[in-house]
């Protein structure tokens, strides 16, 4: 388990970045946390590891995150599973990127674990697009190019069966595809990409990919996700007036 103190990730990620990009964290009042000194305590450290995660899978960019629901579930008489929603915003870019995360805060160290986060599926305002077969075919190329260095010695091959794209903000694609990893004679795993693309810059921000039998399951569970926040909004949407981006 990859666990990172706080005050470690605050230091590394001021010297990976200059001051102009300082990572920012807002915590959005819609749905606050308990106001008790282990509840602010935990969402700091929680919001640490989120902020590095986030920074690193963007390519080292700036990020500022907004944690909108946070969920804290006893694990263990030590460990404690932290999971919620939250939003993301690379750099200086108006536009927020919905996102899930889940991960396991150690109540001796008050550190917490290297976060899963999946993208999208949190707001009703997302729209399905058609797939482009120019960025479909880039996607396969660089998950095999990844794929290749991570299995060197074997030939890969990638199968897409099942492939999403969706508009996320003014000029972010976030692309979901699910298939098989073909390895020749060492077998098949089933594969899971999650990625993200800016149409304004014409740059892949991240390209993200899951192998073994969880990642066809994990894909299943991400799309009732985001059947069942969907769902929520229109209801929401139906008795009361929406509330403003930020």
């Amino acid at each position: 388990m990859r666990r990172l103190p706080l005050l470690l990730i605050m230091l590394l990620t001021a010297a990976a970045l200059p001051a102009a990009a300082t990572r920012a964290l807002e915590v959005a009042p819609a749905t606050p946390p308990p106001a008790t000194a282990a509840g602010e305590t935990i969402n700091g450290a929680v919001a640490g590891v989120l902020i590095a995660a986030l920074s690193e899978q963007f390519g080292g960019r700036s990020v500022s995150i907004m944690l909108d629901e946070v969920s804290v579930q006893q694990a263990s008489i030590r460990d404690s599973t932290v999971s919620g929603q939250g939003r993301a915003r690379i750099g200086g870019d108006q536009d927020w990127i919905g996102f899930r995360f889940s991960t396991l805060y150690d109540t001796a160290f008050n550190s917490a674990a290297y976060p899963g986060i999946t993208l999208g599926g949190v707001t009703s305002k997302e729209r399905d697009l058609p797939n482009d077969p120019m960025l479909v075919r880039q996607l396969d190329e660089r998950v095999v190019e990844r794929l290749g260095q991570e299995f060197a010695e074997q030939t890969v091959r990638l199968q897409l069966d099942r492939i999403r794209t969706v508009q996320a903000g003014s000029h972010y694609l976030r692309i979901d595809a699910s298939g098989i990893a073909d390895f020749g004679p060492e077998g098949t795993s089933s594969a899971r990409i999650e990625a993200l693309y800016d149409r304004r810059d014409g740059a892949w921000l991240r390209v993200d990919y899951e192998l073994g039998p969880g990642a066809g399951l994990q894909q299943e569970l991400d799309e009732l996700a985001r059947s069942s926040n969907s769902s929520a909004d229109l209801v929401a949407a139906g008795s009361a007036p929406a509330a403003s981006s930020p």
